[in-house]
């Protein structure tokens, strides 16, 4: 996957993970989605995606891709529904 696509993925994990620890969604996933898909990544694929998981978890701020810029991030009922609906496309393409 591109750089830019690795880092917007990395960034909506560290989202994913703010959410979780804010009980707005199922605890657990996050790092259980990133387990099934490791195997599927090449090792810039998961540098990237690391970077952006960093980058976001610190600065509280999602990388929108098709936008290519970072904008801000605040775990609350609706934007988490959101990055819940991306944890599911991500399962959905891992067949799970």
């Amino acid at each position: 996957m591109s750089r830019s696509v690795a880092v917007s993925a990395g960034s909506f994990f560290a989202a994913a993970a703010h959410c979780e620890e804010q009980g707005l969604i199922t605890s657990g996933q996050t790092d259980e989605l990133l387990r099934a898909l490791d195997p599927y990544l090449s090792k810039s694929d998961k540098a990237n995606m690391e970077a952006g998981r960093v980058r976001g978890g610190k600065d509280s701020q999602v990388f929108v891709e098709s936008e290519k810029k970072w904008v801000s991030f605040t775990p609350d009922v609706t934007s988490c529904y959101r990055v819940q609906g991306v944890l599911d496309d991500y399962r959905t393409q891992l067949g799970e």
